[in-house]
């Protein structure tokens, strides 16, 4: 599970869920129950109390939309459904910095594992990958420091 959402996460999410209550001219009672439908509209908690960092993305984006904000609610759209993505890419490319390799290197094997490019592997191969590099930069590791040839 991610982490909860920070005070600053929630009094922005918060601040957002205003203006759009004050923009939708208070059809829905108060502002805190206007808050409580929508995010529950938008990521099906309760509150954003129950709300992770998985859920920030996707509700800043449905307030941003009623705000009248559609290309910032796009964008905040876009960020969320890449996120998961996004984190296992700076995975990959900081196990190859602790294994003393190159992004080059895991380009290869996902050429050679998946027949496609980097930017074209899914989320699963990169965590794949992610793994591969790991386990071969604890085997490089290794070898010098017993002083065998791999």
């Amino acid at each position: 599970m991610s982490a909860p959402l920070s005070h600053h996460q929630k009094r922005y999410l918060s601040q957002l869920a205003r203006r759009a209550w004050e923009a939708a001219e208070r059809e829905v009672g108060t502002p805190e129950e206007f808050r409580h439908a929508e995010v529950a509209r938008a990521c099906g908690k309760a509150g954003l109390r129950c709300c992770s960092q998985d859920d920030y993305k996707h509700v800043e984006a449905h307030l941003l939309d009623l705000c009248g904000e559609p290309g910032k609610a796009l964008a905040a759209h876009v960020a969320a459904v890449t996120q998961p993505r996004r984190e296992a890419e700076a995975v990959l490319a900081r196990a190859c910095r602790e294994a003393g390799l190159q992004l080059g290197y895991a380009a290869a094997i996902c050429q050679r594992q998946f027949h496609c490019t980097l930017g074209d592997a899914n989320e699963r191969q990169l965590w794949n990958l992610v793994y591969t590099v790991r386990n071969r930069g604890r085997a490089k590791q290794k070898h010098e420091r017993t002083g065998a040839t791999p």
